[in-house]
């Protein structure tokens, strides 16, 4: 979990949003380190909260003179490949879990974001299943583009294709 999720509150709070972990830690991450600006003045509970942060970030040692780098950890060379990609999201099973829906709203979801969510849950997306209801494509049409044999409708799409469902249950973990 990143720290913006476990300590929201006081990233809400925080005069410094826009700031990477390098200019925090010049700026000083202490007690008293001047990278702890907030809005206004924090509540007890609050202050508790800033103390678990700095415990969890006290023993960290930046090391400035080596480059950030991603690492994939899907193949061997730790480089991305395609072929590691795909043969990761065919060789996945069906979703079997239900989504949290509490999960997704939060106020720093950007609008289109929350939009098409929502069309989502209320099954108002352009399926090739809500395109044959309103009479924009004919009962041929229907099947599912990745090849699954089902019929391509949000439902499917999200949660049970094959390829697409194995995607975002990907994206959602």
């Amino acid at each position: 979990m990143s720290f913006r999720e476990r300590f929201s509150t006081l990233y809400d709070l925080s005069l410094f949003k826009d700031k990477s972990v390098f200019d925090m830690c010049q700026l000083g991450w202490g007690e008293e380190g001047e990278a702890w600006g907030w809005k206004r003045r924090l509540f007890a509970w609050e202050e508790e909260v800033g103390g678990e942060l700095t415990l969890l970030i006290h023993n960290v040692i930046l090391q400035v003179d080596k480059d950030d780098s991603w690492l994939w950890t899907l193949d061997s060379s730790k480089t991305f490949i395609v072929r590691s990609a795909y043969n990761f999201l065919t060789t996945q099973h069906p979703i079997a879990q239900p989504v949290v829906v509490s999960s997704l709203w939060h106020k720093d979801v950007p609008l289109k974001v929350v939009l098409s969510a929502w069309r989502l849950f209320r099954d108002r997306l352009p399926t090739k299943d809500n395109l044959f209801h309103r009479g924009v494509i004919d009962n041929d049409s229907r099947m599912c583009v990745a090849g699954c044999g089902l019929e391509e409708s949000s439902h499917n799409l999200f949660l049970h294709c094959n390829v697409f469902g194995s995607i975002w249950h990907f994206i959602y973990k």
